[in-house]
């Protein structure tokens, strides 16, 4: 009982950091610019045209900047779904969604406070729920050790 009622916590943890890590790594591979990076440090400091200055600094932005972006939250959803599935041994399904659930969330979130380009709204509203909902189902049929 313990692990399944610890399972969600942890997870959402060691998906958080997957997630970091991941757009870290997007972040060196595929540098956003300048004129992108000026643009969010005017919004982080609220400047009345930093939005403005994110959306017409978005064509700057290199392709692989962005689909790293989705990548990272497919992987913090891979990563925790797989995580909370096998601390908590039991309903792997359930807990792959939720995750994939959350990480969509979350990006929404992300995608509604800072401006982003149109086509990353479905992508990251259906591929974060598509890779925890997946992963927990490969992993609830894997197969399980006993001890």
């Amino acid at each position: 009982m313990l692990r399944f009622v610890i399972a969600l916590p942890l997870a959402l943890v060691i998906t958080t950091i997957a997630i970091a890590l991941a757009q870290a790594s997007g972040q060196r591979l595929f540098p956003v610019g300048a004129e992108m990076e000026a643009a969010v440090a005017s919004f982080i400091r609220q400047d009345a045209a930093g939005g403005q200055a994110i959306i017409d600094a978005q064509p700057t932005v290199p392709l692989g900047a962005y689909l790293s972006v989705i990548a990272a939250w497919c992987i913090g959803a891979i990563v925790g779904a797989w995580t909370a599935a096998r601390i908590a041994g039991r309903s792997a399904l359930v807990f792959g969604v939720t995750i994939g659930l959350l990480v969509t969330l979350a990006a929404t979130a992300q995608m509604a406070t800072i401006p982003h380009p149109a086509w990353m709204w479905p992508l990251g509203i259906v591929f974060p729920l598509f890779c925890g909902a997946l992963t927990g189902a490969l992993t609830g049929r894997a197969p399980r050790r006993t001890a």
